[in-house]
């Protein structure tokens, strides 16, 4: 049997916590307060939450997460080059959805 050295195990009890924290961060997005849309308010494309994605009819949590992955926007129309997004469904939510200019602030390195 091979036995593993003490150090490789104190190695790993010290990078694997932190390879965990990375990630988390890496998921932490800060987004722009989400607020409830009233009438003529749209889900920003460039900003808007998962939920409020998923909010959107024909969007699931896949295209959610698909669409935050894919961003910036620089229009409406741009959101086509998602996967599984083609121009008629881009047509049916162009009433509820935007593409605001502009970064977020983890695009660019807030709060790192």
């Amino acid at each position: 049997m091979h036995e593993v050295p003490w150090s490789w195990g104190f190695l790993a009890a010290l990078v694997l916590p932190l390879a965990g924290l990375a990630v988390i961060r890496e998921t932490e997005v800060n987004f722009r307060p989400s607020a409830t849309l009233t009438d003529g308010e749209r889900i920003d494309l460039n900003y808007g939450s998962l939920e409020e994605l998923e909010s959107l009819s024909g969007i699931g949590p896949v295209l959610a997460r698909a669409i935050i992955s894919a961003r910036p926007f620089s229009s409406v129309e741009d959101l086509t080059r998602v996967r599984g997004i083609g121009e008629s469904l881009v047509q049916s939510l162009k009433s509820q959805i935007q593409a605001a200019q502009g970064r977020r602030a983890v695009d660019l390195g807030a709060g790192e």
